[in-house]
């Protein structure tokens, strides 16, 4: 395995470990604390969470595009990335509205929902087109649990 991966899997395990549950404690806690008290300080929690989730899909881009044979492989592996952005900055936009406006928040709110329910549908579109040009193109999970043998399978 070189180097410079070996380094981003790691870098992705560490932030796993870090980023993973205890963000989700402390997402669920601020989101109830300010449902019930209207405080201000959630908008900076989201910011740091959304943040996180874009940061992950960067890593999740990091870690899987030196699997990508086909450059069609690497588009739709940019076109995952650029989704989960829109994700992240839709969800921050969200408790900004959630707190400054209630109309723009509903308005967002429905953007924000119907964004979340197509997911599923743009993630099986996205994965037949990489079964065009790839047929395995090992995923984020395979990659971090299992390291070496991954990437003696990819050479091959």
């Amino acid at each position: 395995m070189n180097r410079p991966f070996e380094l981003t899997v790691t870098h992705a395990k560490q932030f796993e470990r870090f980023f993973g549950w205890p963000v989700l404690v402390i997402f669920l806690i601020s989101f109830i604390v300010m449902v019930r008290t209207q405080a201000m300080w959630v908008i900076p929690v989201m910011l740091v969470v959304s943040m996180g989730m874009a940061y992950k899909g960067y890593m999740e881009y990091r870690v899987i595009r030196p699997f990508a044979e086909h450059q069609a492989v690497a588009r739709v592996l940019r076109y995952r990335l650029v989704d989960c952005w829109i994700g992240a900055v839709s969800l921050f936009l969200l408790f900004i509205q959630m707190y400054v406006n209630e109309d723009i928040f509903i308005l967002t709110g429905g953007i924000v929902a119907l964004w979340g329910l197509t997911k599923s549908y743009r993630e099986k579109k996205w994965e037949e087109r990489i079964q065009v040009y790839q047929s395995r193109l090992p995923t984020y999970e395979e990659v971090l649990e299992g390291g070496e043998d991954v990437w003696n399978y990819h050479q091959k």
